[in-house]
Formats: C-alpha cells, sequence, structure tokens
C-alpha cells in the first residue's frame, strides 16, 4: 500500500560526512526570487531562511551536489530542533530507504502528537522499516493518529481489527474505524464498510446498504473493485435471497463487470469472457470471450483452463479474430 505521498523522488544516496558540499547553481534553472532565498542562505543563521533554501535545493534541482547542499541545511536545523525541516528531512529519509534515521527524527517529532508523524511511525513499525516489525506498537501509533482525524490511520487500524494483526480480530472495531474513514471520504473504506454489510461482519447484514456504499466509492472515486464486486451481487444466486433479488440480474451485472474490465480488474476482465462464453447478460461470442480471456490471464488472473476449453470450441478464423478484438481493447 502507498501509505504517504511521496516528497522528493531522486534516488540518490546520501553524502553527509563531509564539511562542505560541491555547490554549481549554474546547471539548474531557478527563478531570481530561488536563487536570492539560495544565495542569502550561504551567509544566514535564520532558520527560515536555511530551510526555505533547503526546500528550493531539493526540489528544484538537478544536480546532485545541490540537493545535498539542501540536505545539510536540513541537517544543521534538525539539531536544533526545527519541526519543519526535521519532518522534511525525515520524510525525506524514509522515501531514500534510509528507514533508521528516519524512524529517529520522527520520534524527535512525537511529543508534538502531529497526527501525520504518528501515523508515519505506525507504518514502520507495522511494516519493521528501521526498526524489528511490531504490529502491536504500530497499532498504538495508528491509534493516537486515528483518534486526531487522520484518515489513512483509520483505515490501517481497520484492516488490523479485521485481520487480527496486532490486536484480538474484532469486526465490530473494524466496521467502525471503516465507517469512520469512509465518513472523511475514502472509497476504499466505503468499499470495505460495504462488504462487512454485505457479510454481516461486525455490522448486522444489509445488502441494501452494502450496494449503497459501493455505489459511493463509484461515485467518490470511481472505485475499481466496487464495480466488481456490484457485478458478483448481480450476477449470482447467492445473493438473491439477502438482497431480495427475484432473480439474478445478468445484464446489470456484466455492466458493472465491463466497467471494472476497463479500468484494469482482471477479475471483471475474467468475469466478462464468462459472461460472453455463456450468454448471460449478452448473445453469446466465443471470440469476444477469448480476447477477454486472454487479458485477464495477461493481467495475472488464471483463465487458462477456460481458454484452452473455449479454443475447442471455434475455429482458426474465430481464435483470430479475438486477436485482433483483443489489440482493439487494450488502448
Amino acid at each position: 500500500m502507498n501509505y504517504r505521498q511521496t516528497l522528493i523522488s531522486t534516488g540518490i544516496s546520501l553524502v553527509l560526512s563531509a564539511p562542505s558540499f560541491a555547490y554549481d547553481l549554474s546547471a539548474d534553472e531557478y527563478t531570481q526570487e530561488d536563487l536570492t532565498v539560495i544565495k542569502k542562505a550561504e551567509t544566514s543563521a535564520n532558520a527560515e531562511v536555511l530551510y526555505n533554501a533547503a526546500n528550493i535545493l531539493i526540489s528544484e534541482s538537478m544536480m546532485q551536489e545541490n540537493i545535498e547542499q539542501g540536505i545539510k541545511y536540513l541537517v544543521l536545523l534538525a539539531k536544533k530542533n526545527h519541526p519543519k525541516a526535521t519532518l522534511t528531512l525525515a520524510d525525506y529519509y524514509y522515501e531514500d530507504s534510509h528507514y533508521k534515521e528516519a524512524l529517529k527524527l520522527y520520534h524527535q517529532l512525537e511529543q508534538k502528537q502531529d497526527p501525520y508523524v504518528l501515523y508515519s511511525l505506525g507504518v514502520m513499525y507495522f511494516d519493521g522499516e528501521g526498526t524489528q516489525q511490531d504490529y502491536k506498537r504500530g497499532n498504538k501509533y495508528y491509534l493516537a493518529a486515528a483518534k486526531l482525524g487522520y484518515n489513512d490511520a483509520m483505515y490501517q487500524l481497520a484492516f488490523s481489527y479485521n485481520d487480527g494483526q496486532g490486536v484480538k480480530q474484532d469486526y465490530t472495531k473494524a466496521a467502525l474505524w471503516f465507517k469512520k474513514s469512509a465518513e472523511q471520504g475514502d472509497a476504499s473504506a466505503m468499499y470495505n464498510l460495504g462488504l462487512s454489510y454485505l457479510n454481516g461482519e461486525g455490522v448486522k447484514k444489509d445488502c441494501a446498504h452494502a450496494i449503497k456504499l459501493l455505489e459511493q466509492a463509484i461515485n467518490t472515486d470511481n472505485h475499481t473493485r466496487s464495480y466488481a464486486k456490484l457485478g458478483d451481487i448481480y450476477y449470482y444466486t447467492d445473493y438473491k435471497a439477502q438482497c431480495g433479488f427475484n432473480k439474478t440480474d445478468y445484464k446489470k451485472s456484466l455492466s458493472y463487470f465491463m466497467k471494472g474490465a476497463m479500468q484494469g480488474n482482471e477479475y471483471s476482465q475474467y468475469m466478462v469472457g464468462y459472461s460472453y462464453r455463456n450468454g448471460h447478460g449478452t448473445y453469446s461470442n466465443f471470440s469476444t470471450a477469448l480476447a477477454w480471456y486472454n487479458i485477464a490471464e495477461n493481467n495475472g488472473y488464471d483463465a487458462s483452463s477456460e481458454i484452452k476449453d473455449i479454443k475447442q470450441h471455434m475455429s482458426a478464423e474465430d481464435i483470430n479474430k479475438a486477436e485482433k478484438l483483443q489489440e482493439q481493447i487494450l488502448p
């Protein structure tokens, strides 16, 4: 999972031991305003001037030595407990996989109870980055950040309770935190809360509410897996009684599967192929079915047995049509 937004993506090694750095402003393009700040920092002891220069050098430079000069300013400020510089440096270390250095700096900021910092500590302990993996301690930080309203922490804490990682498995608490995250507009939380209502995990089974949440996830962020799950609900007979349907609705399910398939969901791609293979919600068309089976297979969904079976009933001409259709669909 992508836990945080990338601050910087340089992929360079850090060289911080030298007392000074090579420094070449001619190789990069800076605005006059940026150059003024950078030059001022050379002789200034003002924390904000140094911090602003560091941000410019790190985010606007292509030259490694210029970026390192920015890091030098951040290191100097972090030693003086400058909060913004310490956090920026911690994020930089994290993105460059210098986890031990990042962890130390996040701990340096911990007392300020910033929810992002607490969440970052949760991620590192939960994933064992720069420290021994410790689900229990990671959840402690997730809970602290979640109580302060940090949405990503709510979402991760919900999964901890759902999966029983570092805490006793508790579907009720999982649903509670999915709900809080969903209320902040997280589409994936809406999806997972929808599954909770669909399966009756931590909440009373309520298919209508589950469908509402899945549709909400789609409307919020075009949520791909919600398309697939809605396709299942209208396709499989298992949901008929639970959802109060008189019959399965293959046409509606195919519509959802197709939308998911066009967004790259390999299961939806398989189900589009399966629907065309069996004439569910559409006319039976083996060439179209094979094209979608192949796409699903290429994207990692095992459709090998279905591909082998359907080819036995197809002519060479129809198989060729499927290949051409597949090429048309892929873009």
